[in-house]
Formats: C-alpha cells, structure tokens, sequence
C-alpha cells in the first residue's frame, strides 16, 4: 500500500457578535490544509471528524485515492460551521447562561489513532484582535480530564488537549467541551465620563465579536513515541499519553 508522509489538520471556527447586551450569530469557517509531518501514515486508511452536539460539523476521510470532504454548510462549501443552533430565532445572548456545546472527535477512518484538540477563545473588533478584553470571559466548560490531557504549557488564548487513549476505527471520544457561556463580569468592562450633569458609559464588548476556534488532528499509532513527538512536538511519556 502507497505511504505518503502527510499531515493534516481541521480547524473550526466560530465567532458571535456582540452588540451591547445581546448577541447575533454569524457563520464560521472550517479548513484543511497540510502540514509538515515526517513521520508516515497510511493516508488510504485514515480519517477524523469534528462534532458538535452529537452532529457532524465537517470530516475528512481518504477514500478510493481521493479527500471525500463533507461539511454541515453542504458539498459545495469547504467550510463548515460552530454554534449554528445556539441561539433560536431572534433570541439574543443571555450573560452567565451556560449553552450546550458537546464537542467530540471521532475516528471515521479504518486505522486506530491518536488525536488531539487545540481551542482558542479571542476577541476581535472588525479585523484588530483585541488584548483588552480577557479570553476567560469566553467561558468553555473543559470536561473528561482523565482522559483530555491538557498541556501544561496553555495559555489564556489555546488549550491544547490529547486524549488519553488510542481512538480505535469507527468510534468517538469524550467530550473535551459541554458548554459555552459568556461571563458576565464583561458588563464591568466599561468607561465611564462624566460631561457636566451627563454620565455616559460605554462599554468594551459593544461592537466586538468573540471567537471559538477549534482544531483537530490525528497520528497513527505505529511508531507513536515519534509520530507523536514529531507531529506535536510533545513528549507522550511525560504527558502521560503512552
């Protein structure tokens, strides 16, 4: 069988605007692309996808020689997107309300590997990411992390996640996120002037939007100590993956 050294990496991406006290959803992004990767897998054989509350929001899989790329935006996009159904019709945001957001791997290829998630939360204004507002108040609940293993060198933009165990063909994992939630304690970010007898208050999260982006990838587990070290740059032993 043809080996090919490949890597590959899935990035969702998902951003809701904020508009003084509530929230409108827009759509986000999802792509593949390669990476420098030296160790080999079997690309005939080898497959991922991301999923969001028990549905399918983008997968790749090498079948009969060829990407079979789908996506919940439909085959003609490349993209798929986060957070589609977090908000009904003409709901707006409710601050310090957690909304479900299971996100899960599985192994849609024939061959056992080894994954990993990497989750940045941000703030953007237009095109300027903003340093002033905290990714914490981007509150993602991180579960199962027995078996998540978080790198102990995260920080407050990326959490970079292993799981544990081998994922073998065909099955998913636990989750490594259940739930979203916008702290409130961004209502206390604001300046305040005073002009005479006129008190006006403006506030840093009007007009700005806040990211979730997600990445996924996987290595196989022949030869995993490498493959892993070589892909991730990680020590598996020491994270206590192998």
């Amino acid at each position: 069988m043809d080996k090919k050294k490949l890597s590959w990496l899935m990035l969702a991406v998902a951003a809701l605007l904020l508009l003084g006290s509530g929230i409108g959803s827009t759509r986000a992004a999802l792509t593949f692309y390669s990476d420098n990767y030296v160790a080999e897998i079997t690309v005939s054989q080898i497959g991922v996808s991301l999923l969001e509350n028990g549905e399918v929001v983008s997968s790749r899989d090498y079948v009969e020689d060829k990407w079979k790329v789908f996506t919940n935006r439909g085959e003609s996009s490349a993209s798929g997107a986060l957070l589609k159904n977090m908000l009904g019709e003409g709901e707006k945001i409710a601050f310090n309300k957690p909304y479900k957001e299971r996100l899960t791997v599985k192994n849609s290829g024939t061959i056992d590997t080894y994954v990993r998630a990497r989750v940045y939360r941000y703030w953007t204004k237009g095109k300027t990411k903003l340093t002033t507002l905290s990714p914490s108040l981007i509150d993602l609940n991180f579960v199962n992390e027995d078996k998540w293993l978080k790198n102990p060198n995260e920080t407050a933009e990326c959490t970079e996640l292993f799981y544990k165990d081998i994922l073998p063909a065909g099955t998913e994992t636990l989750p490594f996120v259940d739930s979203v939630r916008i702290d409130g304690a961004i209502a206390a970010e604001a300046k305040v002037e005073r002009k005479g007898n006129v008190i006006t208050t403006t506030y840093k999260y009007d007009g700005v939007e806040f990211h979730v982006d997600v990445e996924v990838d996987a290595v196989q587990t022949h030869n995993a100590q490498d493959a892993i070290k070589s892909a991730w740059g990680v020590d598996a032993s020491a994270l206590g993956i192998l």
